[in-house]
């Protein structure tokens, strides 16, 4: 998601604008009005590559 602010304890953005952070082993994308989302897709390498660092 485009122009979205970039939440404090964002760990990771990925090409489209849309952060990320895993907690305890749960990956989570942050939506603008709702906060914190849960990612309940498949964790592999290829998920893991679209991610830069913050």
């Amino acid at each position: 998601m485009k122009n979205q602010a970039k939440p404090d304890d964002a760990g990771y953005v990925e090409s489209d604008g849309t952060y990320w952070k895993c907690e305890k082993g749960q990956w989570k994308f942050w939506r603008k009005g709702w906060g914190w989302c849960r990612y309940v897709g498949i964790v592999n390498q290829k998920f893991l590559d679209k991610f830069i660092q913050l």
